[in-house]
């Protein structure tokens, strides 16, 4: 095996290491604004009865299109290179993504904090903008990675159409949707393209990537790969219409809410979640990242909760929405990072963390999200600030954790760390 895969270029690996600080140091200045709009009484905090949506809509947008984006294209950056032996990808495209995306975050945050309505829309815009302009800018070397592959006739392009199409064009088409959002629905639709149709299939491939390609364990035919996300894709599509129908009055509620678990399902049931437990913890337990494997089955907590009404939808607009974010795509995205990262100090997958830590923290805020959905009072008035305590108190957690670990083996640490991670030829689709 080892004569058949050569050293790679390999120039960009170890570039994670500046998308994931920037994505752990932006949670901090995110965790303020949401703490800012709990404690204000501005026009559009959370103690206000108007543009609930819109900051739903934004605050989604500064997690997905910002510091959670900034893990997805570290691995990416990381990898590519490596996996399809490319030079697509260059440290110019690394670093004008991570600045642009430092810029947009703040720039949105700004507006917020700005305290003026008007102010904080046209900052809003201008940092979707830039958002998106560094997230379309990796659009091009991912595409000309697919068409390399084609040419070569490499088996190595289909991940790089994930990059390449799927990202690029849902941050146009959630863009669109705010620019144009006095139109009755396209505020709806963009919140579920943001969530359900991006954010959600990025999930599912990392955890298709990780079962089957990183630890080889078949849980799906490589040649059902594309079918399960396709399907994935049009039935979250499917649920974006029906949203904007619901809100011009076509559909029922009811309608919409089956659409939203639809997509979810299929997830969980697709990627053989009883299969992946009979290897995870049956007669004979094999290594795996217990973060992505919690993610698998958070698709199935997540579609029973798109089946109940939100009874409060002053505090979220689509609690499962945001527990979709907090749950199976951090999980996931943070795990495949984090096994990356393992990757490239080449330990031992028998020898290590199992991470139970970051499940623990993370579980505290899907339950405040639980509790906020379903009106669990616990200190009658002051039940918002234990929901405010669990949810900040679990994000600074997870976000120290990442920084401790990654301080601790990159300078502290006796292990060493290797530019080429150990079987990296297994990303390879």
């Amino acid at each position: 095996m080892a004569g058949r895969f050569k050293v790679p270029f390999s120039g960009l690996s170890g570039s994670y290491i500046p998308h994931f600080a920037s994505s752990m140091v932006m949670i901090v200045p995110f965790m303020l604004t949401v703490t800012w709009l709990s404690a204000t009484e501005s026009d559009y905090s959370f103690r206000q009865e108007n543009y609930r949506l819109e900051i739903a809509f934004v605050l989604t947008a500064l997690i997905s299109f910002g510091w959670l984006m900034s893990m997805v294209i570290g691995i990416v950056f990381d990898l590519f290179p490596l996996t399809h032996d490319s030079q697509a990808f260059t440290h110019t495209h690394s670093n004008q993504y991570l600045l642009i995306n430092i810029i947009g975050q703040s720039l949105i945050m700004g507006g917020i904090f700005s305290n003026n309505l008007n102010l904080m829309f046209e900052m809003t815009t201008i940092g979707l903008v830039l958002l998106s302009w560094g997230l379309v800018s990796i659009s091009w070397p991912s595409w000309k990675l697919h068409l390399d592959s084609i040419e070569q006739e490499k088996n190595c392009g289909n991940v790089a159409l994930v990059p390449a199409l799927l990202i690029p064009v849902s941050v146009l088409v959630v863009l669109g949707c705010w620019i144009f959002r006095q139109k009755t629905g396209l505020l709806e639709f963009g919140f579920a393209f943001n969530v359900v149709v991006m954010m959600g299939s990025i999930a599912l491939t990392l955890i298709l990537a990780h079962f089957n390609r990183r630890l080889a364990w078949d849980l799906v035919k490589f040649s059902d790969f594309r079918p399960v996300v396709a399907i994935y894709l049009v039935l979250a599509l499917l649920h974006c219409f029906s949203v904007m129908m619901y809100e011009r009055g076509q559909i029922t509620e009811g309608l919409a809410n089956v659409s939203q678990s639809l997509p979810f399902f299929w997830a969980f049931i697709s990627t053989r979640p009883f299969k992946m437990l009979k290897k995870a913890i049956g007669s004979n337990p094999q290594p795996h990242s217990a973060l992505i494997g919690s993610a698998q089955w958070y698709f199935l907590v997540v579609g029973i909760m798109s089946l109940i009404p939100d009874f409060d939808e002053g505090k979220f607009i689509n609690i499962s929405y945001v527990t979709l974010l907090f749950s199976t795509a951090m999980l996931s995205i943070w795990g495949s990072g984090l096994y990356l990262h393992d990757d490239h100090l080449h330990k031992s997958i028998h020898n290590r963390s199992t991470r139970y830590k970051l499940l623990i923290f993370n579980a505290i805020g899907v339950t405040s999200l639980f509790m906020i959905g379903f009106r669990i009072t616990i200190l009658g008035d002051d039940t918002d600030l234990v929901y405010y305590v669990m949810r900040n108190f679990a994000l600074f957690a997870m976000m120290a954790y990442m920084l401790i670990i990654l301080f601790r083996d990159l300078f502290i640490s006796l292990d060493t760390w290797h530019r080429v991670p150990m079987h990296y030829e297994r990303y390879v689709s």
